[in-house]
This record gives C-alpha cells, sequence and structure tokens, in this order.
C-alpha cells in the first residue's frame, strides 16, 4: 500500500479487519512466519476455518475465569522472582520475567513440566524471538521453532493415545481435541502449533516489563503511586495504578509495529488507492499515537487509562491487533498479557528493587524489530536493613 500513515478510525481498521478486502494468507513473509508463528496457525488463516480457530483459542485465553487464574499464577512467580533478586542480590528484568511469564504460561495450560523442563522451554521461546527475522540469526529461530514443535508435538501424541493424562477442562486437553471446520481433530503438529501459540506470547510479553521498567525510572511519580497501591492491596495483581500503567507502556512503546494482510480487491482508504494483490500495513504504533485520537498523544500518561473498564472499545488502541477478539485479528491473549505486565509493573517497584540507571539499560534501537534493552534491564537488591548512606 503506497499511503502512509496510522490506520485509526473507521476507514483504516475497518478496511484492514474487512474480510472481503483483505486476507493474511501469504501477507507474512515465510522466514517471519514459520519460526514466529508455526505453520497451519491461526495467524494465517481467513474465513470460516478462522472463525473455528480463533473461537476455540479464545473459549480459553479470552474466558474472565481463565484470565483471572492466569492472573494468580503470574503474581505467584513473580513473588519468586522477587525472592530470586534477593537471594542472588541481582537480576535483569527481560531474562527473569520472561521465566516467570513463562512458568505460569505453562501452569495456566496445565502442562505436565518439572520448574527445570518450564524453564528452559520459556528460555527457548524467547530465544526464537530474540532470533527470527534477522538474516543472520532467523536459522536459530527456525532451529529453536523445530525444536519446540517436536517437544509440543510428542506432547500431543502422548495425551491423544493416552500415555500422559490432561487435566479435563484445561488447555492441554482442548488443544488435544481441537477440530476443524469439518468437526475432525487437526493434525497433531497443528495442535501442538496452537497450544504454543497459547502460551510462548506470555513469554513475549517480557519485552512489554523491560519497556515498562524504562518507564518506571522516568516516571518516578506514577512509580510512588504504583508502590503505594500495591503495597496497600498487599498483592502484585489488580493494582489499577499498575494496570494504567501497563496500558500506556503498551500504547507507547515499540513491542509490534505493524501487522500485514493482502488486498483482494480494489479499494479506497481516506483517498488513498490500495489495489488488490498489493500488501497492507497496519501502522500499530502509529494509531496507538495518532493525534487525531489521542489527546498530547506523545506524552507517557497512564493516567489516560485510569477509570476505563474496556479498553477494547477505545477504536485506536491496537498494540496487539483491533477489531473484534472473535470476529477480528485482535489477540485473544491480551487479557492475560495485561495480567502479566502489570503485575510485574508492581514487582519492579518492590521497595527493594533498584532498576539500572546505565544509558544502555534505558535506550534500545527504535530501527529493530523486534525491539528491546540490549541489557534485559539489570535491577539489584538493596536490603533497607544493610542499606547505608
Amino acid at each position: 500500500m503506497g499511503c502512509r500513515g496510522p490506520a485509526a478510525g473507521c476507514g483504516g481498521l475497518s478496511s484492514f479487519y474487512n474480510g472481503y478486502k483483505v486476507e493474511r494468507d501469504g501477507a507474512m513473509p515465510g522466514f517471519i512466519r514459520f519460526p514466529l508463528f508455526g505453520p497451519g496457525a491461526v495467524h494465517g488463516l481467513d474465513g470460516r476455518a478462522h472463525e473455528v480457530r480463533k473461537n476455540a483459542l479464545a473459549d480459553l485465553a479470552y474466558d474472565d475465569e481463565r484470565a483471572a487464574r492466569f492472573s494468580e499464577l503470574v503474581a505467584d512467580e513473580l513473588e519468586g522472582m522477587l525472592g530470586d533478586w534477593a537471594r542472588s542480590g541481582t537480576g535483569t528484568v527481560y531474562g527473569d520475567t520472561s521465566t516467570a511469564f513463562g512458568r505460569a504460561a505453562f501452569r495456566w495450560a496445565g502442562l505436565p513440566l518439572t520448574p527445570s523442563e518450564a524453564d528452559r522451554r520459556a528460555r527457548q521461546m524467547s530465544r526464537l524471538l530474540d532470533t527470527f527475522g534477522k538474516v543472520a540469526t532467523n536459522p536459530v529461530a527456525e532451529f529453536e521453532r523445530l525444536r519446540l514443535d517436536r517437544w509440543a508435538t510428542g506432547l500431543i501424541r502422548a495425551v491423544r493415545s493416552g500415555r500422559v493424562r490432561a487435566e479435563p477442562g484445561s488447555v492441554l486437553a482442548a488443544m488435544a481435541d481441537l477440530r476443524g471446520t469439518d468437526g475432525a481433530l487437526v493434525d497433531d503438529r497443528t495442535a501442538a502449533v496452537e497450544l504454543q501459540n497459547l502460551t510462548r506470547p506470555t513469554v513475549a510479553v517480557a519485552r512489554f516489563a523491560a519497556f515498562a521498567a524504562v518507564a518506571l525510572t522516568e516516571n518516578p511519580g506514577w512509580a510512588d503511586r504504583i508502590r503505594e497501591a500495591s503495597s496497600a492491596a498487599g498483592r502484585l495483581s489488580d493494582i489499577p495504578e499498575a494496570v494504567a500503567f501497563a496500558h500506556e507502556v503498551r500504547r507507547v512503546y515499540p513491542f509490534v509495529p505493524m501487522l500485514p494482510a493482502m488486498a483482494t480487491s480494489d479499494f479506497e482508504v481516506h483517498g488513498c488507492p490500495v489495489h488488490r494483490g498489493e500488501r497492507v500495513l497496519l501502522d500499530l504504533l502509529g494509531t496507538d499515537t495518532d493525534p487525531h485520537h489521542w489527546d498530547d498523544p506523545t506524552t507517557f500518561d497512564p493516567g489516560r487509562f485510569m477509570g476505563v473498564d474496556d479498553v477494547e472499545q477505545l477504536e485506536a488502541f491496537v498494540p496487539q491487533g483491533g477489531a473484534g477478539v472473535r470476529t477480528g485479528h485482535r489477540c485473544p491473549g491480551e487479557k492475560i498479557a495485561v495480567a502479566a505486565l502489570s503485575a510485574a509493573v508492581a514487582a519492579l517497584w518492590h521497595p527493594e528493587v533498584r532498576i539500572s540507571r546505565d544509558p544502555d539499560d534505558l535506550t534500545f534501537p527504535w530501527t529493530q524489530m523486534l525491539t528491546r534493552p540490549a541489557t534485559g534491564v539489570r535491577v539489584t537488591w538493596q536490603d533497607p536493613e544493610s542499606a547505608t548512606g
């Protein structure tokens, strides 16, 4: 698509999520699609096939009770992360939250993993995210994709054969029983790919956590508010100030910069012609900071989300895709992502945690996809009883 700029507003977003105008099949280059999403994943489906698969995933990730259960699990894992920091005296936000998020996601899905294997799988998923899409490192991502697929496919086969018991009602049980439009079971590998697509994106939220650490150092007033609210509540989860802060991090920082689709017909968006066969890109970051839809859009202000009960009703808020979760391509794991990120925000401003102020920890390249601070943002633990000064 030749025109540039954010797609906020009825014209851009409605066209991008109109199944009669665009499709996802073939839009994502193969060297990115294969390692990131896996073969046969929901991200490349259209029409009825997409509707059936998307609803099967949304029934699990988008369910309020299941999201609440994840919130409990991720808070527990982050408390464990804080304990590790207290014992070792140091840590990194990106590396350690990716492990905590992975552990919580695997427990939430009902995967039969030992703690050490859960850590190993989370590190593999994190390594895949760090290496895909770059010429020099994409082979590493493809290798990790093959290893993760082999593991998850073996798990699906074990459940289907009865060698491993999946807890009834669990994500694992649901993916082992995943069916297509014809009502027949999908093949083992496709079920394994979607099992990962219900867990791996949670590991990816660690990038947002690293950005949140940067934002906390730059917004000490909000950091104090979050610390006070979390301390008063006596928990990490469901802190309104931390949730608002998490939303603003998702709005402003470049997690996923754009989404692709292929035009299946000729149409126009705000006078810009789009021709059949052209690739169309939805500018997520540009839409999230579009001055036509956001007051003072370049200012970091979590207050804009305080008191907002359902951010999905904000048309121009599309950090993880737009339109309806069940009718469009919006990520069904958004509730889980917010739960993980907001709990991490509360954890990061624990009284004993000190986030590094080194420029290497607080800067990242805007020209790299995916991007993050290269250090992962280092932290130290300072026990008030041993502090001097």
